[in-house]
């Protein structure tokens, strides 16, 4: 993983999933009071500590599912292995509230919120 802070905010990203890097000249700044391993500790607590949350059952064309899959990784709970053919795959995701559904809204009409309805009206 790395730690980054982003727009003042601390950051954790998956390191296989870093395409490219730069290495910049400049020397690194960290906002006063930050220390790395309070920053990491945060962060590795958020991803192994979520709270379980809302169960959401959605599918997904096909044609989308890539890209699916990479913008909700953190997020799924399951996606057939076998995934076969046929125009929709079905998968589920663990929200930490209904309203993170919203999410799902950029993906227009190659995503369908299934179950349950709370997620579904949102």
């Amino acid at each position: 993983y790395l730690v980054a802070d982003r727009r003042g905010t601390p950051r954790l990203f998956r390191a296989d999933r870093i395409g490219a890097a730069t290495l910049l000249p400049d020397p690194v700044r960290r906002r006063p009071g930050v220390e790395l391993a309070h920053a990491w500790e945060v962060l590795r607590r958020q991803v192994e500590e979520r709270p379980g949350g809302v169960e959401i059952t959605v599918r997904v064309r096909r044609t989308h599912l890539d890209m699916f899959v990479r913008l909700n990784a953190a997020a799924l709970t399951e996606l057939p292995e076998d995934i076969g053919a046929g125009e929709w795959v079905t998968a589920r995701l663990s929200h930490g509230s209904v309203r993170e559904a919203r999410t799902l809204m950029a993906f227009g009409d190659a995503v369908e919120v299934l179950a349950p309805a709370s997620a579904r009206a949102e």
